[in-house]
């Protein structure tokens, strides 16, 4: 992450991967999810943590008490001993704002210096107040040759300063800021490039987040709030309606985007996402093939606790350096 006045860096692509130890921690709702992996023969969990976070810390997947994280950083820090390899932090999703803006074809470079000059056309804030970068992806449109089409992903530049003094305080050795939407994706995607569309959605207790993939392009990312806090409401098909709901019209919304992209399967992940009862529902109304993630089954990488369910958040972000 680059520090200077707008357009700071939150997901930009790494110079080289597959060599060393990254980790990734997850700011969810109810605790902090930290996993180390080891990238030097295949991928190793080296490390797993889970530390409760206290009520209003991380509220509808929004960072709301800065100073409550920093006492979980402590006991996280505290578990560890010493922080010993580079974090990748993830940005709880709904702080940030993905979107995808097309251009005529130009280098990268001169495609940030027009957003920036008309950046709250896109945003609703001015490009000296964000926290921003852009990643080049491949749509499935018929004119993409002759267009240049980035994910904007944007923050508000407080908001990033103020977590970044959190870390500073800890000597956290930050690799990067990521999204934590961004972040699922990539761990849902598997270490295999999918053909064609895939469907991805992360259920958490306040928020489900929808996420679109083009092969391994991120190409849509959408959320809304679904109270599934008590557990007795994720067993109803009232309870699970609104998913059901926001993943057709996802499926609707792409279909006239993106004429001709075929989706086949969809990955149900997330804190609360291993839900049986959801994933019939979500297959017999879609007629998608729903696969519950396994982040430690799929990318081969066993957990020292077992199978644990709510992690793909973080063993995504450690991924980021490593593939």
């Amino acid at each position: 992450m680059t520090r200077r006045k707008g357009g700071s860096l939150l997901f930009s692509r790494k110079k080289r991967a597959g060599a060393g130890i990254f980790a990734g921690l997850a700011l969810h709702g109810d605790s902090l999810r930290y996993v180390e992996l080891d990238g030097s023969r295949g991928l190793r969990v080296v490390r797993q943590e889970f530390i409760p976070l206290s009520t209003g810390t991380v509220v509808k997947d929004s960072l709301k008490d800065t100073n409550a994280l920093g006492v979980a950083f402590e006991t996280l820090k505290d578990a560890l001993g010493k922080f010993t390899c580079p974090i990748v932090l993830g940005l709880p999703s709904r702080d940030v704002i993905l979107r995808l803006v097309e251009y005529p074809k130009m280098p990268l470079e001169d495609l940030k210096g027009a957003l920036a000059l008309e950046f709250q056309k896109y945003f609703p804030y001015a490009w000296d107040d964000a926290a921003t970068d852009i990643a080049e992806v491949e749509v499935p449109s018929p004119d993409a040759a002759a267009k240049t089409t980035v994910l904007v992903a944007t923050c508000e530049l407080e908001k990033v300063k103020a977590l970044l003094r959190v870390v500073s305080r800890l000597g956290m050795p930050l690799a990067a800021l990521e999204p934590m939407n961004v972040a699922f994706f990539r761990a849902a995607l598997g270490p295999d490039e999918p053909e064609g569309g895939s469907l991805m959605v992360q259920v958490e207790p306040e928020v489900t987040h929808i996420m679109m993939g083009y092969k391994d392009n991120g190409i849509l990312f959408r959320s809304a709030a679904v109270d599934l806090t008590l557990p007795e409401v994720r067993t109803t098909d009232e309870g699970l309606m609104p998913i059901l709901r926001d993943v057709q019209n996802t499926l609707i919304f792409v279909g006239n985007q993106y004429r001709g992209i075929e989706v086949k399967n969809l990955v149900l992940g997330g804190t609360v996402g291993d839900n049986p009862r959801l994933k019939v529902f979500l297959e017999a109304a879609t007629s998608l093939k729903v696969t519950v993630l396994d982040v430690w089954d799929i990318w081969k990488a066993a957990s020292p606790l077992g199978s644990v369910p709510g992690y793909g958040v973080a063993f995504g972000l450690a991924l980021r350096d490593l593939i």
